[in-house]
C-alpha cells in the first residue's frame, strides 16, 4: 500500500499524539470531517489503525471514538553500516523494537531482511545509515556498495548520514525540540543542525561540519584532526577508547576543552535552543560535568539546562536506523 500525503500526515499525528478522535484529526489536519472518515476506513480496512471506543466529546449526549495506530501490520527498518559490521533494527509503528541483529556485512543484512520480513506487513523506504560525506573515499564506496545491493534485491532505502540520523533520533523523542545542535564525539567528530524544525544541509547535501571547525588560530588543524580517537589515543583498540579517556584526565581535560570551544562559538553564531551532545564517552557522568564546567569558562550565558545528552545512547543506537524511517516517513512531510 502506498500512502497518500494525508494518510502519512494522519498517521504521524497518531504516532506522536495519539489517540485522537475523527473530529480532532479533521480540525489539525484542516479537513473536513468526512474527509477524515473516508480516509480512516480505508486504513482500518488494511488494518493500519484501529477504533478503541467513545470518549465524552464535551458536548452533553455526545460521544466520539477514539482512533489509534495498530502495532501488527506496519515496520520500519533501518541498516547501519559500521566499519566491521552492519546493525539491523526493526520497530512496530510506534517505535516499539521488534528485532535487532549484528551481521558482519551489508549483503549478510540484505539476505537476513529478505528471509525473514514477512510479506504481510508493510514498510516503506529503508533508512541506510552511512559515515563520513559526499566526497570521502569511505562514504562514497559505501554508497555505491548499497546502491548496487538494494537495487538488485529490489528493496527501496534512503541513505542518511549517521549524524544527522542522531538528530533525527533526538527530534522523535522530543518532537517539541526545534532547534538544536547536536556534537557527536567519537570516534571522530560530527554534527547536526536543526532549526524551526528542519535539519539543515548544504548544496553538497553535507549537513554542518563541526568537526572541520579550526580551533587555534595559529594552527590549521581541525578540531576532528586534534581529538579523534586516532590521535588522542593512537595505541588504544577502538573498543577501549572510552575506558582509557575517563581514566586519563589530562587527555579528558584537553579533549573537553576544545569541543567546548567550538559548542560556545557555534551557540554565540546560531542562536540556537539547546545543544545536544551524543557519544559514549558522554554516557559517564563526570565526563558530561566536565564538559558543562568547560563550556561554563568561556560563556556563562549557556544555561545548564540548554546543554542535554543522550544518555541511554547504547540503547537508543540499538533501533537508530528504524526510528529514522519511521521518522521520515510519517513525520519529516
Amino acid at each position: 500500500m502506498i500512502f497518500s500525503i494525508n494518510q502519512r500526515k494522519l498517521m504521524g499525528l497518531l504516532l506522536t499524539e495519539g489517540p485522537l478522535s475523527r473530529k480532532v484529526l479533521a480540525a489539525k489536519m484542516k479537513l473536513t470531517n468526512a474527509a477524515i472518515t473516508v480516509m480512516t476506513q480505508s486504513l482500518i480496512e488494511e488494518g493500519l489503525i484501529v477504533e478503541l471506543g467513545e470518549v465524552e466529546s464535551g458536548k452533553v449526549g455526545r460521544k466520539e471514538t477514539l482512533i489509534d495506530l495498530s502495532s501488527s501490520k506496519y515496520v520500519s527498518i533501518g541498516l547501519d553500516i559500521r566499519i566491521n559490521h552492519t546493525n539491523i533494527s526493526i520497530t512496530d509503528i510506534k517505535g516499539k523494537q521488534l528485532n535487532y541483529k549484528k551481521v558482519l556485512s551489508i549483503e549478510n543484512a540484505i539476505e537476513y531482511l529478505k528471509r525473514n520480513v514477512s510479506k504481510e506487513v508493510y514498510f516503506h523506504e529503508i533508512a541506510v545509515l552511512c559515515r563520513g560525506y559526499r566526497g570521502l573515499e569511505i562514504f562514497d564506496q559505501t554508497v555505491e556498495k548499497v546502491e548496487k545491493l538494494m537495487g538488485e534485491a529490489q528493496l527501496p532505502y534512503k541513505i542518511v548520514h549517521n549524524v544527522s540520523a542522531l538528530a533525527i533520533l533526538h527530534k522523535f523523542y522530543h518532537p517539541n525540540d526545534s532547534n538544536f545542535l547536536l556534537v557527536k564525539y567519537g570516534p571522530g567528530v560530527g554534527s547536526a543542525i536543526v532549526t524551526n524544525g528542519v535539519l539543515l544541509s548544504n548544496d553538497r547535501n553535507r549537513s554542518s561540519e563541526f568537526g572541520h571547525m579550526v580551533v587555534d588560530p595559529l594552527e590549521t588543524q581541525t578540531l576532528e584532526e586534534l581529538i579523534s580517537y586516532a590521535t588522542v589515543a593512537e595505541d588504544i583498540e577502538e573498543s577501549e577508547v572510552v575506558e582509557y579517556l575517563v581514566n586519563s584526565r589530562a587527555t579528558l581535560d584537553y579533549i573537553m576543552a576544545k569541543i567546548a570551544f567550538c559548542i560556545v562559538n557555534s551557540h554565540v553564531l546560531l542562536g540556537l535552543d539547546k545543544i545536544i551532545v551524543a557519544g559514549n564517552v558522554f554516557v559517564y557522568d563526570e565526563v558530561f560535568q566536565v564538559l558543562k564546567d568547560k563550556i561554563h569558562k568561556y560563556n556563562r550565558f549557556i544555561n545548564e539546562d540548554d546543554l542535554v545528552r543522550i544518555d541511554d545512547y547504547d540503547e537508543k543506537e540499538r533501533k537508530i536506523g528504524s526510528i529514522v524511517a519511521l521518522f521520515l516517513h510519517f513525520l519529516d512531510l
